[in-house]
């Protein structure tokens, strides 16, 4: 699989202080996250190294998700993957939707060009059964 967009789909069990680069340190509630990402080259491999993060609790810090995915008290769930697709669209179309809102303006977005609030977003109701 080339590039493309994917929602990480991430549950907090109970709120949590992340340091976000130079966004500073942010207090994040307990429930459902989702992370818009791209990955241009390799789609597949990026998110294989999210989910080693997430899954393993210890990793080297790249990304601002790293902060939440390292984190103790977040839950992983299966990523939604959008091969060809653009993470911009994606955080724009979830916002359209309804039901989700930014909890750390920037978070994820230090590159954008298109202007999002955030690539980190928090859903109203659970992520587990997130659909596009």
């Amino acid at each position: 699989m080339s590039g493309g967009a994917y929602l990480l789909r991430l549950e907090l069990a109970v709120p949590v202080t992340v340091a976000v680069g130079r966004l500073g340190r942010h207090r994040l509630p307990a429930g459902g996250y989702v992370y818009a990402g791209s990955a241009r080259g390799g789609l597949a491999a990026r998110v294989a190294r999210h989910r080693r993060l997430a899954l393993a609790g210890a990793g080297r810090r790249h990304w601002h998700v790293d902060a939440l995915l390292l984190h103790p008290a977040c839950r992983w769930h299966e990523p939604l993957l959008v091969p060809e697709g653009d993470e911009c669209a994606l955080v724009q179309a979830l916002l359209a939707r309804g039901g989700f809102a930014v909890p750390v303006a920037g978070f994820g977005a230090s590159d954008c060009r298109r202007g999002c609030p955030a690539h980190l977003l928090q859903a109203a109701g659970g992520v587990g059964d997130l659909r596009l």
